[in-house]
């Protein structure tokens, strides 16, 4: 990973994969029989990597609404927003189109990650008396935070981690019904 931030997706070696590890290039050879392989394993980490930060944000939260608010928390807090991240994440959705392990990892990671954010946005709204298209919901915030990831990568200095947490938090509150009694978010 630290190759891509480094050089970018296309400009990491094997060799300079190697230097950086401070490991051979038999080591490599002999745990990935191609770079394609040893991106794929490369991306699948970083997505569990970033999959139990979120996890873990919202196991410390009670409610739907909290723990919705904890996974979109994560997403703008450090250590995972980070330019360094996000050069990596960038470097592997540049090649998601071309890459079929990269294409496959990334649809199954997304499909999860959206399953995962419908369900609360369901529970949510049953908590609250009311309907939402969560399928729309859960597409919408995805997009809208890897909007932000685009504009770290773009301009790190166009927006703050609050701004991109208030936008997301005010996208949310537009797909949710009512909520029963006021309620301050922390």
């Amino acid at each position: 990973m630290r190759c891509i931030a480094r050089y970018s997706y296309s400009e990491t070696t094997i060799d300079r994969i190697c230097a950086e590890a401070k490991v051979s290039r038999g080591l490599i050879n002999h745990h990935f029989q191609s770079k394609d392989e040893l991106m794929a394993q490369t991306y699948k980490r970083l997505a569990a990597d970033l999959l139990d930060v979120s996890r873990a944000a919202a196991a410390n939260a009670t409610g739907p609404e909290d723990k919705l608010d904890a996974i979109i928390r994560v997403c703008f807090a450090a250590p995972v927003f980070a330019p360094k991240n996000v050069k990596v994440w960038l470097g592997f959705w540049s090649v998601a189109h071309s890459d079929p392990v990269i294409r496959k990892a990334h649809k199954e990671l997304y499909a999860g990650y959206r399953q995962a954010l419908k369900k609360l946005f369901d529970q949510i709204a049953e908590v609250r008396g009311g309907t939402v298209d969560s399928d729309l919901a859960a597409l919408t915030l995805t997009a809208v935070i890897d909007g932000f990831w685009l504009e770290l990568a773009r301009d790190p200095t166009s927006f703050t981690a609050e701004d991109a947490l208030a936008s997301c938090l005010r996208v949310v509150d537009t797909f949710l019904p009512p909520p029963k009694t006021a309620r301050k978010r922390a």
